[in-house]
């Protein structure tokens, strides 16, 4: 396939919300997938009636088949069951995981032996990205999920709405599962290259932390209210992949050996280019949040063990 191309598998709320942030973007051709086809080709068909006031240069059409994404420098997954949930509480962690392994397991016999890259959008993002690594017997590098990308742009919203700053120009990194014990990283967190430490009080940090776990904990961060910032931070992570950015972006990747930990996903500060994560950048826990990070690996390992009984 000529030039740099982006796959997305599933063109939902959130795949084409996607589609439209990289056709705006105008630096890679894209190629939409779902299994209902009709609804790939209206969406294709749409974001190229755009081209007239948006000046796209590169090609947005969908494909007939799974397969035919295989040439693609990075393939995003944002298929499968979702968090939302209109009415009672919405599915638990291993519900989504029960729902959307048959996914994994489609993508896995479709690309054995691809050259590309993956980024998963689909929840449970960690459980999900740990099962692709292992199905398709990939190295760390080549699955990323969406989590810590997402999670560290909550974190900064909060941030600027606390301080009356611009989020713009703060700086964050997360570490840890895409649920209510992910730990924000303070002393990787800065505004215009200032540590925010040195800016702020600590009770300002503390308040950050507490609103975010908040938010996960009475899910509005995951329901029907969570629309754009998935896919501005899908569209990023993309971007620094396809661009070659070496930005340093808190991603979900399979952890060996880190911080103690292995065989499961969670995010983690890495450097983010071409190879996918190409560098982890372990942080310095304190005990408290090691222990929530062993906890949590704790829960995902032994759902992945039960998902395989």
């Amino acid at each position: 396939m000529n030039g740099r191309s982006i796959g997305v598998i599933g063109v939902g709320k959130l795949g084409s919300d996607v589609a439209f942030m990289l056709a705006e973007r105008d630096f890679a051709r894209i190629l939409l997938y779902d299994r209902d086809r009709e609804r790939a080709q209206y969406v294709a068909s749409d974001l190229a009636e755009t081209v007239f006031s948006g000046g796209y240069t590169r090609r947005v059409s969908s494909v007939s088949s799974m397969r035919d994404l295989a040439g693609c420098d990075v393939i995003l997954i944002s298929a499968g069951r979702s968090h939302e949930c209109l009415e009672g509480d919405p599915p638990t962690p291993e519900e989504l995981f029960r729902d959307n392994r048959a996914l994994v397991k489609e993508i896995a016999e479709t690309f054995t032996g691809s050259s590309t890259l993956f980024v998963v959008a689909s929840e449970p993002v960690d459980l999900l990205t740990a099962e692709l690594v292992k199905t398709m017997r990939l190295p760390f590098s080549r699955v990323l999920g969406l989590g810590g990308v997402l999670d560290s742009y909550r974190i900064r919203h909060i941030l600027g709405e606390k301080m009356q700053f611009n989020p713009d120009y703060i700086r964050s990194q997360v570490v840890g599962p895409h649920d209510a014990s992910l730990i924000p990283l303070w002393d990787f967190t800065s505004i215009n290259g200032i540590p925010i430490r040195s800016i702020v009080d600590e009770s300002i940090l503390t308040q950050a932390e507490e609103t975010f776990t908040l938010g996960c904990e009475d899910h509005t961060l995951d329901s029907v209210p969570s629309r754009y910032t998935p896919a501005m931070a899908c569209a990023d992570l993309l971007d620094s992949i396809v661009r070659d950015d070496r930005r340093i972006l808190s991603t979900t990747v399979v952890w060996e050996n880190v911080l103690g930990v292995s065989g499961v996903a969670m995010s983690i500060p890495c450097v983010i280019g071409r190879l996918g994560a190409e560098r982890i950048v372990v942080p310095e826990l304190n005990e408290a949040h090691q222990r929530r990070i062993t906890n949590a690996a704790a829960t995902y390992g032994a759902i992945l063990e039960g998902a395989q009984a």
